[in-house]
């Protein structure tokens, strides 16, 4: 289960075994066993007690900002994984293997993107998004299969670019245009479309980061992107797997049906309050939903751990990596 407060004041204490959440007048226990997440997006206050019983119990107790993004993390002093994992983390980053897992990861990207532009179109009978989606997937095949990094990290960046600008001109034939204007804007968000991607990616990044700290990896520890002070670059390398998937899917469908107005994006391109809501609930919902992928009956959550997983054994003993693709009908 995941527990997200949106709404100032918020206080969580420490009960026995259970949380205690007080919110908007209201109180309610959950067992610590039954808590995988707890998201913060307004001020709160979290005891001691409750500090102490996460850690315990694996509980991840997260604050996100006005974007989406993770501010800060309650990390257990005991931390998962190994030294060793990062040290072959930083020898794989320069390496013929780490070039090859991600150049598979944006060829994967650029899969989901045609995959999901192909249904909407076919959804609409619209032969030219069909089309252009075909394209978008094709461009895959660009990627070349081994290389060096960083001397070609332009060259991925550019068929990953063009890729993506063809994605988001493409979904302009599917939006309403009071809620999209045609193109991605990141920070400020230029329409109520943007400002629930970005705000969605940010619940995303937390759970992909969530995902590599369990799994033992380093999130500073980047390939493509480049090592930076205070970020986490290696999230932004294995993101991009999973944006169409868990994100774009959903506040699209919201976005056809209404629910996504203009008026739920401020002046500085921020979401406001209720329309954080309605895309926490999309978003997470999707992470925690338990349905049928690649087989076997799981959640994306489930999957993005397991997916970290199979990069430490990639890093550690080259085993292949295999990134997550996913087909729309």
């Amino acid at each position: 289960m995941y527990c997200v407060i949106n709404g100032y004041g918020a206080v969580i204490r420490r009960k026995q075994n259970r949380f205690v959440i007080e919110s908007e007048g209201e109180i309610r226990e959950f067992p610590a066993s039954d808590l995988r997440q707890i998201l913060l997006s307004d001020a709160a206050t979290v005891t001691t007690g409750a500090m102490a019983l996460a850690a315990g119990n694996g509980t991840d107790i997260a604050v996100i900002g006005r974007d989406g993004r993770p501010v800060c993390r309650l990390v257990p002093c005991s931390v998962t994984g190994t030294a060793a994992t990062r040290k072959n983390q930083v020898l794989f980053s320069s390496s013929p293997e780490g070039y090859s897992f991600i150049a598979s990861i944006i060829r994967a990207k650029l899969f989901n993107m045609g995959s999901l532009i192909q249904a909407l179109g076919r959804r609409r009978d619209r032969p030219d998004l069909v089309s252009e989606g075909e394209t978008i997937r094709v461009a895959a095949a660009g990627v070349p299969p081994s290389g060096i990094l960083p001397d070609d990290a332009p060259l991925l960046r550019g068929i990953e670019g063009e890729a993506s600008r063809r994605y988001f001109q493409a979904l302009a034939h599917v939006l309403p245009p009071d809620s999209y204007h045609g193109t991605r804007t990141h920070r400020p968000a230029e329409d109520v479309f943007n400002a629930a991607l970005n705000y969605g990616y940010g619940i995303l990044y937390n759970e992909v980061e969530k995902s590599c700290l369990l799994a033992g990896l380093d999130p500073g520890i980047g390939i493509l992107h480049a090592d930076r002070y205070g970020k986490t670059p290696f999230v932004y390398d294995v993101i991009e797997q999973f944006r169409q998937p868990v994100v774009d899917r959903g506040i699209i469908t919201l976005a056809v049906r209404g629910r996504l107005r203009s008026d739920g994006c401020d002046e500085r391109g921020y979401l406001t309050q209720d329309a954080r809501k309605v895309i926490i609930a999309e978003v997470v919902g999707r992470l925690t939903l338990e349905q049928e992928i690649d087989g076997r009956e799981t959640t994306f959550s489930s999957v993005i751990l397991d997916n970290m997983r199979e990069a430490v054994h990639s890093i550690n003993e080259g085993r292949p990596y295999t990134p997550f693709t996913r087909q729309w009908s």
